[in-house]
């Protein structure tokens, strides 16, 4: 995924979380001053509208609107968005979308729900290959019930379907040999690697979700290889879990939820220190 400003070999991202108002509309004025300060930080690069930004819960044209802001608030920087949705037309638009507003790439999960065969899988991902934009699958067998399997993950780079792979399955064993067998291409996600992840050879970056809340502490264990903050960091990512996930960390930077997710409770967060600053 393309260069940085901040010139590091190894780069970092943030998933970047949506933030609403207290209508439930997506706030882009909350989200330009997010990822502005996130810049500001010194985190690399932005893949919005995502998992951890809703993706399920957002319009297309509300999706069309977070990448025009994401890129405005960051130009030059990296940022993939998320373009799936269940409508490959919709998808197709997403993506050319994405393109026309100076993506780097876009980041696209197989089809949500439904375990589909190698086949289908390969079809799907053809699909949108006449968007002459950087496709970027995404593996996250926690989340997605059909995985992109090294075999066909071979299959769509040699095609040139694919320019690469962001895997968030937190196996370091199956990232090393991916990024092994394709230096370059392969992205890294899942918090808890994130000590370990920047010394794989072949990897090209790291995508964070708790970096919304703490990117300084993550930029410690990242780039100055502060390891003795790696249990601080892993006790967040658990509590987080615990606390609701996602939902947990919007409360965190009180960026609101959207039906039908909800708020956890205040005492669910009891334990977690506050986000770094307010952004």
């Amino acid at each position: 995924m393309g260069g940085c400003p901040h010139g590091v070999v190894v780069q970092i991202y943030v998933a970047v979380l949506t933030p609403f108002d207290t209508r439930g509309r997506v706030d882009l004025a909350r989200l330009r001053a997010h990822v502005l300060w996130l810049l500001a930080t010194g985190i690399d690069g932005f893949v919005p509208t995502a998992i951890t930004g809703e993706l399920l819960y957002l319009t297309d044209r509300e999706r069309e609107a977070i990448y025009r802001t994401v890129l405005d608030a960051a130009p030059g920087c990296p940022v993939f968005p998320c373009t799936w949705d269940p409508s490959p037309a919709t998808t197709l638009y997403l993506t050319e979308a994405a393109r026309d507003h100076g993506a780097a790439g876009v980041l696209l999960p197989p089809p949500l729900l439904y375990e589909l065969d190698v086949d289908a899988t390969r079809r799907w991902y053809s699909t949108f290959a006449e968007a002459e934009v950087p496709i970027w699958a995404y593996h996250h067998p926690r989340v997605l019930h059909t995985p992109v399997r090294p075999e066909l993950y071979d299959l769509l780079r040699a095609s040139g379907v694919l320019s690469g792979l962001m895997d968030a399955s937190e196996d370091i064993w199956r990232i090393r040999r991916l990024a092994d067998l394709d230096p370059g291409a392969v992205v890294a996600g899942g918090d808890r690697l994130l000590p370990r992840i920047a010394s794989v050879p072949g990897i090209t970056a790291f995508v964070s979700s708790i970096a919304n809340a703490w990117p300084a502490l993550c930029l410690r264990i990242f780039r100055q290889q502060e390891h003795q903050l790696q249990d601080a960091l892993v006790d967040r990512v658990n509590q987080l879990e615990r606390a609701g996930g996602g939902r947990a960390l919007k409360s965190l930077l009180r960026m609101g939820c959207r039906a039908p997710l909800l708020a956890p409770p205040d005492d669910a967060l009891l334990g977690l220190p506050p986000a770094e600053t307010p952004s």
